[in-house]
C-alpha cells in the first residue's frame, strides 16, 4: 500500500512539472497582473521609464488641453454702432479706436451696417500668457512683449474683418517706454503661435529722434527762418547770444512741447518760445511711410545789428536759425506724458505689441530638458530680465529650446497630466549647455496650479 501511494505522488509531481514547463513555453500564456500597488508620485520620482497606455495618454493630453481652455482669459464683449466712430476701453485699460463703416462680412465681402459685436481678450501678465498657450517667438527669434490681444468682430452670426482701406488704432498701456515696439500679427499652426511684423508697423505715440523722412516746413527752410525772425518779439534790453530750443512735431505736423534747453536770459528765452508757438504746421516726419511724432532741435542765434533795433517793438534783429539733429541730445526728449504704445492694425485676430530682443552679443545655444518619464508635457521658460515666454518642442524624451541666449536667468514651468491627475514642476535656473535633469513634478490641485501660475507675475 505504501509503495502504491508513493508511486502515485511521484506520478502527480511529474505531471505537474510537465504542465508548468509547458505553460512557460506556451506563446499564449499571460501571467496574472501583480497586485502590488505603486503610487503615481513614487513612479514619477523613479528613474525608470513608465509607459502609459495609448488610451490613458490620449486622455491625459485632452485633460491638459481642457485645463488651458478653462483657464484662458475670458472675452469682453462690446456692442457698437458701425455708423459712428467708437473708442472701446477694456478692463485692463487697452483702448481701441474704430472708425465708422470699417467692417465687411468675411463671408460675403459686403459692408456691415448697424450693430456689431466686438470681443477682446487681453494678455498682459505672465500667467495670462501661459494660460493662453501663448509665447513670444517670431520665426525663431525671441520677442519682448508689451501686451497681447485677441480681437474679433461678429454681425448677425457672421465673422467680420476690416476693409482694405481701414485700420483700428490700439493703445497698449505701459509703465515704462521701451523703444522699438511694433505691432505683430499671430498665426496658429500645430497648437503653436508664431508672430509676424505687421506692415508699416510703428508706435504712433513714440517720439522719434531718427526718421526715414525728416519734418519739412511748408515752403522750405528760408521761409521758416523768415517767419521766426518776424515773430519773435525781444525785450528792449535783449543781449546777443544763442538760445537752444527743442520741440516736437507731432504726426499731424503741429509744433508742441517747446522747451529751451540752454538759454540767454529768462525774458529772452520766453520771447523765443512765444515766437515758435506761432509756427504753422509742418509736413510731419515719417517712418516706414507712416507719419510719426518727431523731435526737432533748433538753436537760434540772436545778434544785434544796430542801436535802433532796441527800440523796435517787433525786433528785426538778425537771427541765424539752423535746424540741428543731435542724437545724444535728442534721446533726452520729454516723453513723461506718454502712457501708451499707440499702434495701428489692418487686421483683427491675435495682435501683439512687441519688439525684437537684441541679444546678438550673447552666445546662443540649445537648451535641453530631460523629462525621464515622458515628453508629453507642456514646458515653458520665462525670462527674468525681459518679458518673454518660450515654449519648448518635444524630441523623444526631452524638451528642446532652440537658439536662445546663454546665461539668462529663467524659470522653468512645466505642466503634465499623468494617470488623469495634474502635476507641476517649477524651477529657477540659468540657460546653459548642461542638460536639465532635475525637474521634480508634484501632484497639485486645480487651485494650487492656478496659484503657482499667478506667482510668476512677480518676475516682470
Amino acid at each position: 500500500m505504501k509503495i502504491k501511494l508513493s508511486l502515485f505522488f511521484i506520478l502527480l509531481f511529474i505531471a505537474f512539472s510537465c504542465k508548468n514547463e509547458n505553460t512557460k513555453n506556451d506563446p499564449d500564456f499571460k501571467p496574472a497582473k501583480s497586485t502590488t500597488k505603486t503610487s503615481v508620485a513614487d513612479s514619477l520620482k523613479s528613474d525608470s521609464v513608465i509607459v502609459d497606455s495609448d488610451a490613458n495618454d490620449s486622455e491625459n493630453t485632452k485633460m491638459l488641453l481642457d485645463f488651458y481652455i478653462k483657464n484662458d482669459k475670458k472675452a469682453q464683449f462690446f456692442l457698437i454702432n458701425t455708423s459712428r466712430d467708437t473708442t472701446i476701453v477694456c478692463a485692463e485699460k487697452t483702448r481701441i479706436r474704430i472708425e465708422a463703416n470699417s467692417f465687411i462680412s468675411s463671408k460675403t465681402g459686403k459692408s456691415v451696417i448697424g450693430q456689431i459685436k466686438i470681443s477682446v481678450k487681453e494678455y498682459y501678465t505672465i500667467s495670462d500668457i501661459l494660460m493662453g498657450r501663448l509665447s513670444t517667438i517670431s520665426n525663431g527669434k525671441l520677442l519682448e512683449t508689451g501686451g497681447m490681444l485677441n480681437i474679433n468682430a461678429v454681425s448677425n452670426g457672421e465673422n467680420c474683418e476690416l476693409k482694405k482701406d481701414k485700420n483700428i488704432e490700439i493703445e497698449f498701456p505701459r509703465k515704462v517706454e521701451k523703444e522699438g515696439m511694433q505691432l505683430f500679427n499671430g498665426n496658429w499652426k500645430n497648437n503653436e503661435i508664431n508672430w509676424s511684423v505687421a506692415a508699416n508697423s510703428v508706435d504712433l505715440n513714440h517720439i522719434f529722434t531718427k526718421v526715414d523722412e525728416k519734418p519739412v516746413y511748408p515752403g522750405g527752410l528760408q521761409k521758416m527762418y523768415s517767419f521766426i525772425g518776424n515773430n519773435i518779439r525781444l525785450p528792449d534790453d535783449y543781449i546777443n547770444g544763442k538760445v537752444y530750443t527743442r520741440f516736437v512735431i507731432d504726426k499731424e505736423g503741429n509744433v508742441k512741447d517747446i522747451q529751451v534747453t540752454k538759454g540767454i536770459r529768462k525774458d529772452v528765452d520766453d520771447a523765443v518760445i512765444k515766437g515758435l508757438q506761432k509756427l504753422p504746421k509742418f509736413i510731419p516726419g515719417k517712418v516706414n511711410g507712416v507719419a510719426v511724432n518727431t523731435t526737432y532741435n533748433l538753436p537760434i542765434t540772436i545778434k544785434q545789428e544796430d542801436e535802433d533795433v532796441r527800440s523796435s517793438s517787433v525786433s528785426s534783429a538778425q537771427k541765424y536759425v539752423k535746424p540741428l539733429y543731435d542724437d545724444k541730445t535728442l534721446k533726452n526728449a520729454d516723453t513723461e506724458s506718454i502712457q501708451y504704445y499707440l499702434l495701428r492694425s489692418s487686421k483683427l485676430g491675435m495682435i501683439n505689441c512687441d519688439r525684437f530682443w537684441n541679444y546678438d552679443e550673447s552666445p546662443k545655444i540649445d537648451f535641453v530638458i530631460n523629462l525621464k518619464t515622458d515628453a508629453k508635457t507642456s514646458v515653458n521658460v520665462i525670462f527674468h530680465r525681459f518679458k518673454s515666454v518660450m515654449r519648448g518642442f518635444s524630441a523623444d524624451d526631452t524638451i528642446l529650446f532652440n537658439n536662445i541666449p546663454s546665461g539668462e536667468k529663467i524659470t522653468i514651468f512645466a505642466i503634465k497630466y499623468f494617470y488623469k491627475k495634474p502635476f507641476l514642476a517649477v524651477k529657477e535656473t540659468e540657460i546653459s549647455s548642461k542638460i536639465e535633469n532635475d525637474l521634480v513634478f508634484q501632484e497639485v490641485t486645480f487651485e494650487k496650479l492656478k496659484n503657482e501660475t499667478e506667482k510668476l507675475n512677480r518676475i516682470n
